[in-house]
């Protein structure tokens, strides 16, 4: 009889859905990390395309930020408020356009001012934050073949941009081109961007919501991607791309939060019951015994690959595989169950609950790689992860407390 009920219609379509989130998401990732970027690396060599990196960095701390703080909430609003696509929309290109002008204050300080530059890399962060936006409306519906052919499309884009690579000797363009598929997708297959800039009558309120989400998604960013601003500030290019190559398969693995979290917040968007701890518990426990298989599978996966991918920096990163990596899948159990406590605990707490995540953080790494190096950097930053990881485990199984009365 369980064994009827776990294939049921209904069980069917959840694992359904699992599998075009996951698929998703490795068929982008594959495409980014295994042919995109070493692609990039073979032609710019390790000291540039370290700088590379930190500027791509740059666009996941503000147009990721920014596309993923509209997309969550959309997702936690959509049913209590009914806000607009303007809402959203308009938040977006203004946002993105700051955005832009960050990106320009970092590229003068890279000594890379240029038009061309300039107007490529502005055009990145603006589309990239779209972007990560455009795959609510297949949440929302919770239609995840579009959710898979939206991803599909972005990395078709991927392939499509080393032509245009090719053409303008312009790496950004190569990722730019594949932002531009995913949102054209979007703008045909959903209806997200239909009347696109016409604000609703709770603008205020969803404003207040994307602005708590706005800072902590900035706060888990920038901790996310420390690595390659922290290295390319206190120890330079080459140390960005030997750490990044170190940590590859668990970054890759930490993306997978994208997709997972992406199921979860679409299902527990229509659970009305309070969190108990026995539930809590269960979330832990998968959690932690799916890192312990990730970080298995990451180390397996970076001795056998990465050396026919970055040949040349192979041997330099294989001494930090296991701090790097551990510290990935930290973070990514972590982001899970942080997703499942914005559910339950509001955009508000978790905003002050990455505050105090990412002034640890900082404070950590930044003493690490002065005294150290890279050596530093990579065993503090495992140790600020597993207190993530520590801190929000407590956190769920501590009982929320009542709202005041007025």
């Amino acid at each position: 009889m369980k064994l009827k009920q776990l294939f049921t219609d209904q069980n069917r379509q959840k694992i359904k859905d699992l599998a075009y989130n996951i698929g998703a998401i490795l068929l982008l990732n594959v495409t980014i990390q295994f042919v995109l970027y070493p692609y990039i690396q073979r032609r710019i060599g390790n000291e540039a395309y370290g700088v590379a990196l930190s500027l791509l960095s740059l666009v996941t701390i503000t147009a990721n930020t920014i596309g993923t703080a509209a997309n969550y909430s959309r997702l936690v609003n959509e049913r209590g408020l009914s806000p607009a696509n303007g809402d959203y929309n308009l938040f977006l290109l203004v946002a993105g356009l700051l955005s832009a002008g960050i990106g320009t204050a970092y590229l003068w300080s890279l000594d890379l001012l240029t038009p061309m530059h300039v107007a490529v890399y502005s055009l990145l962060i603006l589309a990239t934050a779209f972007r990560y936006y455009s795959d609510v409306g297949y949440k929302l519906s919770g239609n995840f073949l579009y959710y898979f052919l939206f991803y599909s499309a972005i990395a078709l884009g991927y392939l499509a941009g080393l032509v245009v690579y090719h053409l303008t000797d312009h790496w950004m363009t190569a990722i730019l081109t594949g932002e531009i598929f995913g949102i054209l997708f979007s703008v045909f297959a959903s209806s997200i961007y239909r009347r696109a800039f016409r604000p609703s009558r709770v603008f205020g309120t969803v404003l207040k919501s994307l602005l708590y989400l706005t800072l902590s998604t900035l706060l888990e960013n920038l901790t996310m991607n420390a690595d390659r601003l922290v290295l390319m500030a206190l120890a330079g290019g080459e140390a960005v791309s030997i750490y990044y190559t170190a940590s590859l398969f668990g970054k890759v693995a930490a993306l997978l939060t994208v997709p997972l979290n992406a199921l979860i917040i679409s299902y527990l968007i229509h659970y009305d019951k309070p969190l108990t701890r026995p539930m809590w518990a269960l979330f832990t426990g998968v959690g932690a015994v799916l890192g312990v298989l990730i970080l298995g599978g990451c180390l397996l996966g970076s001795y056998l690959i990465l050396p026919y991918l970055y040949p040349d920096l192979f041997a330099l990163s294989r001494p930090y595989f296991l701090e790097a990596i551990t510290a990935q899948v930290f973070y990514f159990v972590s982001s899970v169950l942080l997703v499942v406590l914005l559910r339950f605990r509001g955009e508000k707490k978790q905003f002050y609950f990455n505050l105090l995540f990412g002034v640890e953080f900082f404070v950590l790494v930044v003493i690490g790689t002065l005294r150290t190096g890279l050596e530093g950097f990579v065993t503090l930053s495992l140790i600020a992860m597993a207190i993530r990881f520590v801190l929000v485990s407590v956190w769920g199984f501590l009982p929320e407390r009542a709202p005041k009365e007025k």
